[in-house]
């Protein structure tokens, strides 16, 4: 079956509540709630990718973000996604964020993102930056 790798942003604050975009509007398979983020193109790096699509969603250039890691999910229809998953401090960035994809964003502890209706496989990449934040502090 066939795939994607997509390149994931996930901006956290200094309570480590970390930003989502309410995506109900625009969510193909169904999810509430995603990342800020996107398809990684032809010859394009994860980073590279991160840059563009934060620039390309969010009106801004990303400059200071870290590699968390990647994995790869199968979704029930047998469709593969490879997930490489950024983190970045907000600090005043926020105020600086024109959104261009999504109707709202809104800050989220980990536990409350964890019960929001995601992508199944974007709850592996909440425990990830658990994980990064637990370690950040």
């Amino acid at each position: 079956m066939a795939g994607r790798k997509v390149a994931l942003i996930l901006f956290y604050d200094k309570e480590n509540r970390i930003l989502l975009q309410d995506r109900r509007k625009i969510s193909k398979p169904g999810g509430e709630w995603g990342f800020f983020g996107g398809g990684i193109e032809e010859g394009e790096t994860p980073e590279q990718a991160v840059v563009r699509e934060t620039e390309e969603e969010l009106g801004y250039k990303l400059a200071n973000f870290e590699y968390v890691g990647n994995y790869k999910n199968t979704l029930e229809n047998g469709y593969t996604i490879d997930r490489y998953i950024f983190v970045s401090p907000l600090k005043n960035k926020i105020s600086k964020f024109e959104q261009k994809e999504g109707d709202k964003m809104q800050l989220f502890t980990i536990e409350e993102a964890k019960r929001l209706k995601m992508v199944s496989g974007d709850y592996e990449a909440l425990d990830m930056v658990a994980k990064y934040l637990g370690a950040a502090k």
